[in-house]
Protein backbone atom coordinates (compact mmCIF):
# COMPACT_ATOMS: atom_id res chain seq x y z
CA UNK A 1 0.00 0.00 0.00
CA UNK A 2 1.10 3.56 -0.50
CA UNK A 3 0.02 7.00 0.65
CA UNK A 4 1.46 10.37 1.61
CA UNK A 5 2.51 10.12 5.26
CA UNK A 6 2.89 13.24 7.40
CA UNK A 7 5.39 12.58 10.19
CA UNK A 8 5.23 14.30 13.59
CA UNK A 9 8.53 14.47 15.44
CA UNK A 10 7.70 16.74 18.38
CA UNK A 11 8.39 14.14 21.04
CA UNK A 12 5.86 11.97 22.80
CA UNK A 13 4.48 8.71 21.36
CA UNK A 14 5.16 8.09 17.70
CA UNK A 15 2.30 9.34 15.54
CA UNK A 16 1.90 9.63 11.80
CA UNK A 17 -0.92 11.04 9.75
CA UNK A 18 -2.11 9.73 6.41
CA UNK A 19 -2.73 12.61 4.03
CA UNK A 20 -5.01 11.85 1.10
CA UNK A 21 -6.15 8.44 -0.08
CA UNK A 22 -4.49 5.12 0.66
CA UNK A 23 -3.49 3.44 -2.60
CA UNK A 24 -2.86 -0.21 -3.33
CA UNK A 25 0.14 -0.60 -5.60
CA UNK A 26 1.65 -3.12 -7.93
CA UNK A 27 4.68 -2.75 -10.21
CA UNK A 28 5.75 -2.96 -13.82
CA UNK A 29 7.89 -6.03 -14.58
CA UNK A 30 11.24 -4.19 -14.66
CA UNK A 31 12.75 -2.70 -11.51
CA UNK A 32 14.16 0.83 -11.64
CA UNK A 33 17.25 2.59 -10.25
CA UNK A 34 19.01 -0.70 -9.52
CA UNK A 35 16.48 -1.62 -6.83
CA UNK A 36 16.07 -5.28 -5.99
CA UNK A 37 13.03 -6.78 -7.73
CA UNK A 38 9.83 -6.70 -5.69
CA UNK A 39 6.15 -7.59 -6.01
CA UNK A 40 5.37 -9.24 -9.35
CA UNK A 41 8.93 -8.63 -10.59
CA UNK A 42 9.93 -11.71 -8.59
CA UNK A 43 7.66 -13.95 -10.71
CA UNK A 44 9.41 -13.13 -13.99
CA UNK A 45 12.90 -14.11 -12.86
CA UNK A 46 14.31 -17.53 -12.00
CA UNK A 47 12.71 -19.13 -8.93
CA UNK A 48 16.03 -19.69 -7.10
CA UNK A 49 17.14 -16.11 -7.70
CA UNK A 50 13.74 -14.78 -6.55
CA UNK A 51 13.97 -16.70 -3.27
CA UNK A 52 17.48 -15.39 -2.57
CA UNK A 53 16.14 -11.86 -3.01
CA UNK A 54 13.23 -12.61 -0.66
CA UNK A 55 15.50 -14.05 2.05
CA UNK A 56 17.87 -11.05 1.80
CA UNK A 57 15.00 -8.62 2.40
CA UNK A 58 15.98 -7.81 5.97
CA UNK A 59 14.67 -7.54 8.60
CA UNK A 60 11.24 -8.57 7.28
CA UNK A 61 12.26 -12.04 6.05
CA UNK A 62 15.28 -12.94 8.16
CA UNK A 63 13.35 -15.63 10.08
CA UNK A 64 11.84 -17.19 6.93
CA UNK A 65 12.61 -20.78 6.04
CA UNK A 66 14.11 -20.97 2.52
CA UNK A 67 12.54 -24.38 1.87
CA UNK A 68 9.04 -23.04 2.64
CA UNK A 69 9.65 -19.94 0.50
CA UNK A 70 10.72 -22.21 -2.34
CA UNK A 71 7.60 -24.41 -2.00
CA UNK A 72 5.34 -21.33 -1.99
CA UNK A 73 7.13 -19.87 -5.01
CA UNK A 74 6.80 -23.09 -7.00
CA UNK A 75 3.11 -23.38 -6.11
CA UNK A 76 2.35 -19.83 -7.28
CA UNK A 77 4.34 -20.26 -10.48
CA UNK A 78 2.42 -23.44 -11.29
CA UNK A 79 -1.11 -22.53 -10.17
CA UNK A 80 -1.61 -18.78 -9.75
CA UNK A 81 -3.01 -17.07 -12.85
CA UNK A 82 -1.37 -13.72 -11.98
CA UNK A 83 2.08 -15.26 -11.97
CA UNK A 84 1.34 -16.92 -15.30
CA UNK A 85 0.05 -13.70 -16.86
CA UNK A 86 3.08 -11.66 -15.82
CA UNK A 87 5.38 -14.39 -17.12
CA UNK A 88 3.62 -14.22 -20.50
CA UNK A 89 4.25 -10.46 -20.63
CA UNK A 90 7.96 -11.07 -19.92
CA UNK A 91 8.13 -13.73 -22.67
CA UNK A 92 6.42 -11.42 -25.19
CA UNK A 93 8.78 -8.61 -24.20
CA UNK A 94 11.86 -10.80 -24.78
CA UNK A 95 10.57 -12.02 -28.15
CA UNK A 96 9.60 -8.55 -29.40
CA UNK A 97 12.93 -7.00 -28.35
CA UNK A 98 14.81 -9.79 -30.13
CA UNK A 99 12.72 -9.43 -33.31
CA UNK A 100 13.13 -5.63 -33.27
CA UNK A 101 16.93 -5.95 -33.01
CA UNK A 102 16.99 -8.38 -35.95
CA UNK A 103 14.95 -6.05 -38.17
CA UNK A 104 16.59 -2.84 -36.92
CA UNK A 105 13.23 -1.33 -35.98
CA UNK A 106 12.18 0.49 -32.80
CA UNK A 107 10.71 -1.71 -30.08
CA UNK A 108 6.90 -1.30 -30.21
CA UNK A 109 4.77 -0.66 -27.15
CA UNK A 110 4.06 -3.84 -25.18
CA UNK A 111 1.57 -4.01 -22.38
CA UNK A 112 -0.88 -6.10 -20.50
CA UNK A 113 -4.35 -5.02 -19.42
CA UNK A 114 -6.56 -6.59 -16.79
CA UNK A 115 -10.25 -6.80 -17.46
CA UNK A 116 -12.58 -4.43 -15.62
CA UNK A 117 -15.52 -6.77 -15.90
CA UNK A 118 -14.88 -10.10 -14.27
CA UNK A 119 -18.58 -10.70 -13.56
CA UNK A 120 -18.75 -13.26 -16.32
CA UNK A 121 -17.76 -16.11 -14.01
CA UNK A 122 -17.84 -15.69 -10.26
CA UNK A 123 -17.62 -19.38 -9.40
CA UNK A 124 -15.16 -19.42 -6.52
CA UNK A 125 -13.87 -22.93 -7.06
CA UNK A 126 -13.67 -23.07 -10.83
CA UNK A 127 -10.40 -24.05 -12.45
CA UNK A 128 -8.80 -20.71 -13.40
CA UNK A 129 -7.72 -19.80 -16.92
CA UNK A 130 -5.24 -16.97 -17.52
CA UNK A 131 -7.08 -15.44 -20.47
CA UNK A 132 -10.14 -14.51 -18.40
CA UNK A 133 -8.22 -11.89 -16.40
CA UNK A 134 -5.82 -10.26 -18.84
CA UNK A 135 -4.40 -10.04 -22.31
CA UNK A 136 -0.89 -9.19 -23.49
CA UNK A 137 -0.54 -7.29 -26.74
CA UNK A 138 1.86 -5.32 -28.89
CA UNK A 139 0.64 -2.24 -30.76
CA UNK A 140 1.92 0.87 -32.47
CA UNK A 141 -0.18 3.29 -30.40
CA UNK A 142 -0.32 1.28 -27.15
CA UNK A 143 -4.09 1.51 -26.84
CA UNK A 144 -5.95 -1.59 -25.65
CA UNK A 145 -9.15 -2.66 -27.39
CA UNK A 146 -11.41 -2.64 -24.29
CA UNK A 147 -12.02 -1.06 -20.89
CA UNK A 148 -9.42 -1.85 -18.29
CA UNK A 149 -8.51 -0.88 -14.75
CA UNK A 150 -4.84 -1.91 -14.61
CA UNK A 151 -2.40 -1.26 -17.44
CA UNK A 152 1.05 -2.90 -17.02
CA UNK A 153 4.13 -2.27 -19.18
CA UNK A 154 7.55 -3.87 -18.92
CA UNK A 155 8.60 -0.38 -17.71
CA UNK A 156 6.59 2.81 -17.50
CA UNK A 157 6.85 4.43 -20.98
CA UNK A 158 5.90 7.91 -19.74
CA UNK A 159 8.14 7.94 -16.66
CA UNK A 160 10.65 5.04 -16.55
CA UNK A 161 11.62 6.05 -12.98
CA UNK A 162 8.06 5.45 -11.71
CA UNK A 163 7.91 1.80 -10.63
CA UNK A 164 4.36 1.66 -9.26
CA UNK A 165 0.87 1.32 -10.67
CA UNK A 166 -2.09 2.23 -8.46
CA UNK A 167 -4.83 -0.38 -8.31
CA UNK A 168 -8.50 0.58 -8.05
CA UNK A 169 -9.75 -0.37 -4.57
CA UNK A 170 -13.05 -1.62 -6.12
CA UNK A 171 -11.29 -3.89 -8.61
CA UNK A 172 -11.86 -7.67 -8.34
CA UNK A 173 -8.14 -7.91 -9.17
CA UNK A 174 -7.05 -6.16 -5.97
CA UNK A 175 -7.63 -8.93 -3.41
CA UNK A 176 -5.84 -11.73 -5.32
CA UNK A 177 -2.89 -9.44 -6.06
CA UNK A 178 -2.59 -8.06 -2.51
CA UNK A 179 -3.35 -11.32 -0.64
CA UNK A 180 -2.10 -14.20 -2.79
CA UNK A 181 -2.03 -16.69 0.09
CA UNK A 182 -5.78 -16.13 0.65
CA UNK A 183 -6.42 -16.33 -3.14
CA UNK A 184 -3.78 -18.90 -4.16
CA UNK A 185 -5.18 -19.51 -7.64
CA UNK A 186 -5.78 -15.82 -8.36
CA UNK A 187 -9.56 -16.12 -8.26
CA UNK A 188 -11.39 -12.74 -8.26
CA UNK A 189 -11.90 -10.94 -4.98
CA UNK A 190 -14.64 -8.67 -3.72
CA UNK A 191 -16.26 -6.34 -6.25
CA UNK A 192 -19.28 -4.00 -6.28
CA UNK A 193 -22.66 -5.63 -6.82
CA UNK A 194 -21.23 -9.10 -6.27
CA UNK A 195 -24.12 -11.50 -5.83
CA UNK A 196 -23.87 -14.39 -3.42
CA UNK A 197 -25.97 -17.38 -4.38
CA UNK A 198 -26.93 -19.30 -1.22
Amino acid sequence: MGTKVVDFSDGGPYVFKVHGQIRHRTSHIQSVNGQAPQYVQLYVIDSTQANKIRVNHLPANEQCNLRILDQNDRFFRQHNRWSDTYRVLREVESRVISESKETGEDVPVMNMVFRCDRHSDQGRYNVPTANEIAMVFVSSDGEPPFERNIHVYPSNPENPQQPFINTNILSPNLDPMAYPIIFPYGEPGWQPNWRCES
